[in-house]
């Protein structure tokens, strides 16, 4: 496993160039970068190691010196794919700061700008991701929404995302709960106390992510210890449901422990150090750990999946529970065809409208099979057993967490753009689709697969008229259409935009009664 990040400590260098900003923390030394200037992988707490392993977040300590904010940090440890494998390390809570500079002449930074700031939690299913990802470098969102972009790396897997505490023969005050989203909540609280240093409003961040990084933004959406430091949530394709009650948490870390400690099968080896004890075993090994448990856990840990954030002290209510939800303005929405592209996920047909059948079983199975086949066909074709589980993930939760908001300040949106590559593929507009279009990065993710046969004129003008609601939302809490309590006004995306009332009421309808909790409302 990989652990080559660049930064460092320089005890040498003068902290008073123009290029260093001294945080509560120390100094840091950026450096310019596409029209903005960029810290990267700035530590905001201790690294999670030896005795901090499993437990929850500390705040960084002090350092003497200048941190050279050069690179991204490392990945936290998981599996990235075949031709990489493992990568990563434990030592990975760091951020990314991106300031706008249009001005190359004018200072590098400028404390009298207040610009608002946007935090940002990336995806990969709680699982897998980092902030390190290109796609999400930010120095163009920044530059068109004229604020200043952090970009968190926070644990995820087993490490981060799986509150081992409530397993029946774990020491929950050696295991805490929800490590992964304390180390978000540290990331928050040193933003607002050096948003001035870098020329930032306190008072008005906005935390924003995208799939299970999207969920955490919703998860904390009612975590009470944030309502005072956060002043706006956006939620992209959010897995709004993503949270474990504690049968959900113990269930699958009993899963978890099961497989650390079975005898090797000889189909899939461990990586050398994994061993049988959770304290002891190496960072690679906790990842394959992760892997394994995910696996496991499909059709025994409910619509919240194997990795989420649990209801404990931190959070105390599921988000998608009536009255859990802080009084903070939310921008929320989807894709329109968030997860289709998992036609091809299976062998066959048959089987895929199998697992679709079992998945409505485990989100509620008093309504939701009853959706399945009277929406969505029983899941007999490929695609709308795809448009099912998407729905069921990502659509049906956001309509629910709009409609609840407690003073009526949210707004709905959907992307619809697609091109020509992604229609003949059969996926549409698909999920992920919105992060090359809203971060201008149209070389990553999936941007060019989108754009394989052409399309670039369209998603430019998407990406021109997204941004610009993005950057109105960031500055001023509304985006500049009507909320949704009130209206059922959904803006879409495609090309240009438009404002329709209730654009899919069959589909709203239809996922009313369905319980999305995991737990009786």
């Amino acid at each position: 496993m990989r652990d080559a990040s660049p930064n460092h400590i320089s005890t040498t260098s003068s902290g008073r160039d123009p290029w260093t900003i001294e945080t509560t923390t120390g100094a840091v030394r950026g450096h310019q970068v596409n029209g903005a200037v960029a810290f990267r992988g700035i530590p905001y707490a201790e690294p999670p190691t030896n005795d901090l392993r499993f437990r929850r977040a500390v705040a960084k300590d002090p350092w003497h010196g200048v941190f050279i904010a050069a690179r991204p940090g490392d990945y936290c440890a998981q599996w990235r794919n075949r031709s990489i494998g493992w990568i990563g390390s434990e030592n990975c809570l760091w951020l990314n700061v991106v300031v706008p500079r249009p001005n190359t002449r004018g200072p590098v930074v400028s404390a009298a700008a207040r610009r608002p700031i946007v935090i940002y939690l990336h995806g990969g299913s709680n699982i897998h991701g980092s902030a390190a990802e290109p796609l999400l470098s930010g120095e163009y969102l920044a530059a068109a929404t004229d604020a200043i972009y952090v970009a968190v790396n926070y644990r995820v897997g087993i490490l981060g995302q799986l509150s081992l505490g409530f397993a029946d023969d774990l020491n929950p005050d050696r295991f805490a709960s929800n490590t992964g989203l304390s180390d978000i909540i540290t990331a928050i609280e040193w933003v607002h106390a050096n948003a001035s240093a870098f020329g930032g409003d306190p008072d008005r961040i906005t935390v924003m992510g995208e799939s299970s990084g999207g969920a955490m933004v919703t998860a904390l959406s009612a975590v009470p210890r944030v309502k005072d430091l956060v002043h706006g949530f956006i939620a992209q394709s959010p897995a709004a449901a993503m949270v474990h009650t504690p049968d959900d948490a113990r269930r699958v870390a009993d899963m978890a422990l099961k497989i650390l400690r079975a005898d090797d099968d000889g189909k899939t080896p461990r990586p050398e150090g994994t061993g049988k004890e959770l304290l002891t075993a190496s960072a690679e090994g906790l990842a394959w750990l992760t892997e394994k448990t995910n696996a496991a856990a499909w059709g025994r840990s409910g619509i919240a999946g194997g990795f989420a954030p649990v209801i404990d002290d931190l959070l105390p209510a599921h988000p998608l529970t009536p009255g859990a939800q802080s009084d903070i303005p939310l921008l929320i929405g989807t894709n329109l065809d968030e997860y289709v592209l998992m036609r091809w996920s299976y062998p066959s047909a048959r089987t895929f409208r199998t697992q679709a059948q079992q998945f409505a079983e485990m989100i509620d199975p008093s309504s939701a099979p009853g959706v399945l086949d009277g929406l969505y066909g029983s899941g007999k074709r490929r695609g709308d057993a795809g448009r099912f589980v998407g729905d069921a993930l990502f659509t049906a939760p956001a309509m629910r967490l709009a409609s609840q908001h407690p003073s009526g300040r949210s707004w709905m949106y959907r992307l619809d753009m697609s091109t020509l590559s992604l229609n003949l593929s059969g996926i549409g507009a698909t999920h992920a689709l919105d992060l090359p279009i809203l971060f201008g990065r149209y070389d990553s993710g999936r941007g060019p697969g989108a754009l394989a046969l052409g399309g670039r004129e369209r998603m430019v003008a998407t990406t021109a008229v997204m941004q610009n609601r993005w950057k109105r939302f960031i500055h001023d809490g509304n985006p500049g259409w009507d909320a949704y309590p009130d209206t059922l006004a959904t803006q879409l995306f495609d090309g240009g935009e438009k404002t329709v009332v209730d654009p899919s009421p069959a589909l709203r309808e239809a996922w009313a009664p369905v319980t999305l909790t995991g737990m009786p409302v």
